[in-house]
């Protein structure tokens, strides 16, 4: 793993990249802090919402990274109604921590949630959501009539439809239960759009059967971003459902095969429709796993490197996932560089 210190960016290079960071090397992030967006840290511990500082209340499986985003020129960060923010002259990353108690309801959280995000990335002149992250306690509880992923789903929903003419990309992204907290937002945005990527093995989010949501998860697949001349492909956390029905209940490891169907036929389909390199979940260049039952760590691990012949770097976490019946998810990342002529 490359050492965190000032590089000399790689022709074509995208304006940042992103890898995992050994927790007992976090002392590095000290030794460039003006090009630092943004570093995660997966951690029981709760801290103030500041510039690029982020932790989310969830608990590392197996070796604890933090996840940094390093840019290759100077940030600049700042404050927009209460979200924190880093940014260069392409991107713009984004954070905002919002208490339950001040709502009346969890989709007016999140309705106000999304409301400021667009904002604030509209006004930084960013306009364009390409990845979101959504973390909320006890997701597969009832709040009213609604589980608690539902009445998310509608103050998402609420406030897209009412920002539909700021961006109509629908970003890629993820939403995770944590064991308590805040609702717990970060986002990556551009000044441009990228390319939404739907997945020929599943119906979109979008159009799922309303006895899922009364309002559908507004989020695509995966986004392709073309950055000067090289490109990301950011994957949307992906389960075991095939069409719009979770496969294989109960059965992690069944879960895990179908997922990593899943993403072969994703990052398969985006390698075709646009010109990529990539045809298999191997040439990712980073994966991160949220797993329901933390006693399933090993088995899921052993399975990895069983279906990988070259498993990219991974983060595995403990998670609730938006369905009580699915036992793990995934997303990933992919980085493919312009190369000389």
């Amino acid at each position: 793993m490359p050492e965190f210190r000032r590089r000399t960016p790689a022709l074509g290079a995208s304006p940042f990249y992103v890898n995992y960071l050994p927790f007992d090397r976090a002392g590095e992030l000290s030794n460039d802090p003006h090009h630092l967006l943004a570093s995660i840290r997966y951690t029981a511990e709760d801290t103030d919402s500041m510039p690029g500082q982020i932790t989310v209340p969830m608990k590392p499986l197996g070796k604890v990274l933090i996840e940094v985003w390093r840019s290759w020129t100077p940030v600049e960060c700042g404050h927009d109604d209460g979200i924190s923010f880093s940014r260069n002259e392409d991107v713009l990353f984004g954070h905002l921590y919002l208490s339950e108690h001040d709502y009346e309801s969890l989709d007016a959280a999140t309705f106000t949630a999304y409301q400021r995000l667009y904002a604030c990335a509209l006004d930084q002149g960013f306009p364009h959501p390409l990845r979101i992250w959504n973390f909320l306690p006890d997701i597969n509880g009832r709040e009213t009539y609604l589980e608690r992923y539902q009445a998310f789903c509608q103050g998402r929903h609420r406030a897209l439809e009412q920002l539909a003419t700021q961006s109509r990309l629908l970003p890629a992204a993820s939403a995770i239960g944590t064991r308590g907290g805040d609702l717990r937002i970060y986002f990556l945005a551009a000044r441009e759009p990228g390319n939404q990527v739907e997945n020929p093995r599943q119906i979109s989010a979008f159009h799922y059967p309303p006895h899922y949501s009364p309002k559908s998860p507004v989020f695509s697949r995966a986004v392709i971003k073309r950055w000067n001349a090289a490109t990301h492909l950011y994957i949307s956390g992906t389960a075991s459902i095939v069409g719009y029905k979770s496969r294989h209940a109960a059965d992690t490891l069944a879960q895990l095969d179908e997922t990593l169907n899943n993403l072969e036929a994703l990052v398969s389909h985006a390698g075709c429709l646009y010109p990529l390199s990539i045809r298999s979940v191997n040439e990712l260049s980073l994966l991160k796993l949220y797993v329901r039952m933390a006693s399933d760590h090993e088995a899921i691990v052993a399975r990895l490197n069983e279906r990988l012949d070259a498993a990219p770097p991974t983060l595995l976490l403990q998670g609730d996932l938006c369905r009580s019946d699915l036992c793990l998810e995934i997303e990933g990342l992919y980085t493919e560089q312009a190369t000389a002529n």
